[in-house]
């Protein structure tokens, strides 16, 4: 296949793809990546749907959380409104879900701080409950614990291994059932989330890849200019970051920048897209470059590993995630204005 037609045909399949992706993003509600977090102060609105390695809330989610994930973790100053759902390799409630919780994991803890407003329906490996559960308690593990502090308002009800602690308290009956033990879950949410994490790796690496083909200058441009001027390339980021949206905002208070808005923010939430996936591939190009090699494919491989690795780190995995973003943006951004400013001294040549 000619050139021309292989990159134009790999960049259809990268709008193609980003635009798929986005799509649930647009939703507002949904969002997918290695590590998704709800910032302290933070609100979602209309619930949330989040599928990576780990899920962190420390703000507050109104309506349902549903999770599919290697973690998720309700932290103190964490509130979901509605109920929590879903599977996970382990799910942590330290801070408030208003409704209940009905979900699978390799390992279940309502912590001392935790309160679970409605009913708890629960399948694990282990559950361990030491907060409040307002409504009642239906759960099969292979351990099952009730800690001194827990405190359920209507039934506990349970199949496996059970101790309780001097000091529990229950307002209902405390009962074994077990059929119950169907409901016992061990190694596959910790398969599942392994799944999860491997699919969105591969997607990443696709879309690089198909960058890679179709805007190979852009891409060689981003890294570079991370490379070579990466203070600058994280202003450049930011400032496009912040400048973008507000330009869209000023441009719906006329009739005709309305639409022009409207497509632009759409444009916008794909760009952001490509641009985490550019900062990978800069990230990876960079380290390459320290260790004097030199291969677009090895960096692209191993900038979104090491970002995914690192993304894992506590309180700073997502601000690194968000500084890759940066590096992204800023550089596509660079590379906007390189071309801009060739053109214009193309025409000048011409003129």
């Amino acid at each position: 296949m000619p050139r021309t037609p292989r990159r134009a045909l790999a960049f259809a399949l990268v709008v193609a793809l980003a635009v798929s992706t986005f799509a649930g993003v647009a939703a507002a509600d949904d969002r997918a990546g290695g590590t998704i977090v709800v910032e302290e102060g933070q609100t979602v609105t209309d619930g949330l749907q989040a599928t990576g390695g780990t899920v962190v809330v420390r703000g507050t989610v109104q309506g349902d959380l549903e999770a599919f994930a290697g973690s998720v973790d309700v932290t103190e100053t964490g509130t979901v409104t509605g109920d929590l759902g879903g599977a996970a390799g382990s799910i942590r409630v330290a801070g408030t879900v208003e409704g209940g919780v009905d979900a699978a994991a390799g390992s279940i803890h309502v912590t001392e701080t935790g309160v679970v407003g409605g009913n708890v329906t629960a399948g694990a490996g282990s559950f361990t409950h030491a907060g409040t559960v307002n409504g009642s308690v239906r759960v099969g593990a292979g351990t099952v614990t009730l800690a001194s502090t827990a405190s359920v308002g209507g039934d506990f009800v349970y199949d496996g291994e059970f101790t309780r602690a001097d000091g529990a308290t229950v307002g209902g009956e405390v009962r074994h059932d077990p059929d119950l033990g169907s409901m016992q879950v061990s190694v596959l949410p910790d398969v599942a989330g392994w799944l999860v994490t491997l699919y969105f790796l591969a997607v990443t690496l696709f879309v690089g890849a198909l960058l890679l083909v179709a805007l190979p200058g852009v891409s060689a441009t981003v890294a570079d200019a991370t490379a070579t001027a990466p203070l600058r390339t994280l202003g450049a980021g930011f400032l496009t970051l912040v400048g973008a949206p507000l330009a869209f905002v000023l441009l719906l208070f006329t009739i005709v920048g309305i639409p022009v808005a409207v497509v632009g923010m759409l444009l916008y939430a794909l760009v952001l897209v490509l641009s985490y996936v550019w900062g990978a591939y800069a990230v990876g190009s960079r380290l390459l470059g320290l260790a004097d090699r030199e291969s677009r494919w090895l960096a692209l491989v191993a900038g979104v590993l090491a970002v995914h690795v690192v993304s894992y780190a506590p309180f700073l995995g997502a601000l690194i995630e968000f500084v890759v973003l940066l590096f992204g943006l800023g550089g596509l951004t660079v590379a906007g204005y390189r071309h801009v400013r060739r053109r214009r001294r193309d025409d000048d040549s011409a003129a």
